[in-house]
C-alpha cells in the first residue's frame, strides 16, 4: 500500500506538471501592424515604350471683345495705391478703404461704354481698344466732368475662372492724382 501511495503520488505530480504545462500562456516576442500603402502615380504609357510625366497646365484664356463686352462688370477686389494713399476693397470684405459696391463698367460692342460710379453717376467711355494683337492691353477714355477725359490703361489682362484680371493706371490731369493698382472683375 505504501508503493502504491507512493506511485501514485508520483502520478499525480507528473501529471500535475503536465497539466500546468498545458494551461500556460506564452507571450508575442513581436507585434505585427497590418498596414496598407496606396501608392498613385502620375505617369501614362504611351505606346507601350514612351513613358510621360501627367503634367497638367492650366493657362488662362485669351481676352476677346465678346468676353469683355458680354457682362457688365463689377469690383471682386481692388488693391492698389491712389496718390500715396493705400486703397483696398474686397466684395463683402470688412477692412475695405473704399466702397465700391454699387460701381461697375459696361463695354459695348460699338467701343463705347460707361461706368455706374458707387453714388449712381454715370460716365461716359468714349472709346475703347485692345492696344496689342494679344488682348493683353486695354485703354479706353473715361470722362469724369465736363471737359476732363483721362485715359485708363488695363495691363496684363487676362480672363480666368469667369473674372477679368488686370492691373489698373493712370493720370487724372484734371485733379492732378495718379492711381496704380490691380483688379478683378466678375459679371454683375
Amino acid at each position: 500500500m505504501k508503493f502504491f501511495l507512493g506511485s501514485s503520488a508520483f502520478i499525480f505530480m507528473v501529471a500535475l506538471l503536465s497539466v500546468q504545462g498545458g494551461l500556460t500562456s506564452c507571450t508575442k516576442d513581436r507585434t505585427i501592424y497590418d498596414t496598407v500603402t496606396v501608392e498613385k502615380r502620375d505617369t501614362v504609357t504611351v505606346k507601350d515604350t514612351v513613358t510621360v510625366k501627367d503634367t497638367v497646365t492650366i493657362q488662362d484664356t485669351l481676352m476677346s471683345e465678346a468676353i469683355l463686352t458680354g457682362n457688365p462688370w463689377k469690383l471682386q477686389e481692388l488693391r492698389g495705391l491712389d496718390e500715396y494713399l493705400p486703397l483696398y476693397y474686397l466684395r463683402g470684405g470688412s477692412a475695405n478703404t473704399n466702397n465700391f459696391d454699387d460701381e461697375y463698367y459696361v463695354f459695348n460692342t460699338d467701343h463705347t461704354g460707361y461706368e455706374i460710379d458707387n453714388d449712381g453717376n454715370t460716365h461716359a467711355i468714349a472709346h475703347w481698344e485692345f492696344s496689342n494683337t494679344e488682348n493683353t492691353k486695354f485703354v479706353f477714355s473715361y470722362s469724369i466732368a465736363a471737359g476732363n477725359t483721362t485715359t485708363i490703361t488695363w495691363d496684363n489682362l487676362r480672363f480666368k475662372n469667369n473674372a477679368v484680371y488686370y492691373d489698373e493706371y493712370y493720370t487724372d490731369l484734371y485733379i492732378g492724382k495718379d492711381f496704380h493698382g490691380q483688379g478683378i472683375r466678375i459679371p454683375k
